[in-house]
């Protein structure tokens, strides 16, 4: 009976609870300020009275309210012509409010960890959709966010806990995959225009010609705009696998093998699509003709594809290092060397001029020499390149031994081929006197 008089008390406080929530993000800072700390000073001194049916209804009736807010801040919908909800994403305050409300809400959800545990996946998808929004300041407080949480929590997360964080993670990333394919439709639309033009009569010619400005005044606004959002995740996605990666280095002997499978993944993803845009030589040939408006290096996505794949090498390295409880050597070796052998088989690709090549733009544009482009990628790549190689070198010889039928025609075309850097042909000569000579030799 005490019990419930205790929490039908404690239902009382909802209208307050929710009105301060409503405060938080009122336009005067006093206001705001004050609504946020008695907010939180309430349910930090209360919350261990909450039973787990009232914190589900904080949260998501009073907590995650404030973010309702910011939504509609940010994409205000069918608002009258003053422009005020507009502008509201302007004011540096709508960030500072959304940083400090997340913190809050990561202490208190680590705080009372032991009974709101099963809200998890509730915090997570919180923090996941301001990850996915196209605005790089909320998708940076977002990902703060979720480090700040894992980095305070990991120790207490079960397995199937960490399950939903990697899984987070992963739809974070997938969701967030730069868009280029403004770039082939913009050409199409101009491409379908000029045929339209071409086939309509000179008396027609006056009327159309405001017709065409108007519409080619459109597609420069939605071109920039593509542009301004392909930047965005592209900053957001650096964000993002570093945070993966901080994670995962904190909490690295207690992630089982299928989590890190699931991280793993997400890293993949990550590189993989950033490899396909930047060996689509159409998409390249049409970003450096809008050079001066991308301002985007070529290949576009050359650094994230870099670093992920260099991420995704160090956890199927660690993970054999490891051999946590879950470990299956053969499933891992498998995949470590396949991506061992895709990774020296596009760098082979990009040296022989497979890809470049067909990068030159045709046009009044001037374009970079094709040696100039080719040596600065291979330069970039060169690092991967030389921890791929190391990496193999660390198989056991029986394990080199048994891959050796995949490895050595790419040691022998990497051995022929023009490079950025010294130093691939250092991490050969080392690769084929210490592990390569020796098996042949073994042969004989």
């Amino acid at each position: 009976g005490d019990l419930s008089d205790r929490e039908d008390h404690l239902y009382f406080w909802f209208p307050l609870l929710a009105g301060l929530s409503e405060l938080s993000f009122d336009p005067r800072p006093e206001i705001r300020k004050s609504a946020l700390q008695i907010l939180f000073d309430t349910l930090r001194n209360h919350g261990h009275l909450f039973s787990l049916p009232l914190w589900q209804r904080v949260f998501e009736s009073v907590l995650f309210r404030i973010f309702d807010y910011v939504h509609h801040a940010i994409d205000p919908v069918g608002e009258g012509g003053d422009g005020e909800i507009a502008e509201f994403d302007q004011d540096s305050w709508l960030y500072e409010t959304c940083t400090l409300s997340l913190e809050l809400i990561v202490d208190l959800f680590v705080k009372f960890y032991s009974t709101v545990n099963p809200l998890l996946k509730k915090v997570l998808m919180l923090l996941v959709s301001f990850i996915r929004r196209p605005h790089q300041s909320l998708a940076g407080i977002g990902i703060a966010a979720f480090v700040r949480l894992i980095s305070t929590a990991g120790d207490l997360f079960s397995d199937d806990k960490w399950f939903d964080v990697a899984s987070s993670l992963k739809e974070a990333a997938v969701s967030t995959l730069p868009d280029f394919s403004f770039i082939t439709e913009e050409d199409s639309l101009v491409k379908s225009n000029e045929e339209f033009a071409g086939g309509q009569g000179s008396a027609e010619s006056n009327g159309s010609d405001a017709l065409d400005q108007d519409s080619e005044s459109l597609r420069t606004e939605q071109l920039y705009a593509a542009i301004s959002d392909v930047k965005c995740r592209c900053s957001v996605q650096l964000l993002l696998i570093q945070a993966i990666m901080e994670v995962y280095t904190m909490y690295r002997t207690k992630i089982s093998t299928q989590n890190v499978r699931v991280l793993y993944y997400a890293l993949q993803t990550v590189a993989s699509h950033a490899h396909k845009i930047n060996t689509d030589s159409n998409l390249c040939s049409k970003l450096q003709e809008l050079g001066s408006i991308t301002q985007m290096q070529d290949p576009p996505l050359l650094r994230l594809e870099n670093e992920s794949y260099q991420m995704c090498l160090t956890l199927l390295q660690n993970l054999m290092l490891d051999t946590p409880p879950d470990f299956n050597a053969e499933d891992v070796e498998s995949s470590f060397v396949e991506l061992c052998r895709e990774i020296l088989q596009f760098y082979i690709e990009a040296s022989s001029g497979q890809v470049a090549e067909s990068t030159t733009s045709v046009g009044p544009h001037p374009s970079i020499p094709l040696s100039s482009r080719r040596r600065r990628e291979l330069t970039s790549r060169a690092p991967l390149i030389v921890a791929t190689l190391q990496a193999i070198c660390t198989l056991a010889d029986t394990s080199f031994e048994k891959n050796l039928g995949i490895f050595f025609p790419l040691i022998s075309s990497l051995v022929t081929c023009e490079h950025g850097s010294r130093d691939i042909q250092v991490a050969l000569s080392e690769m084929l006197s210490v592990s390569v000579g020796p098996v042949l030799l073994r042969s004989c």
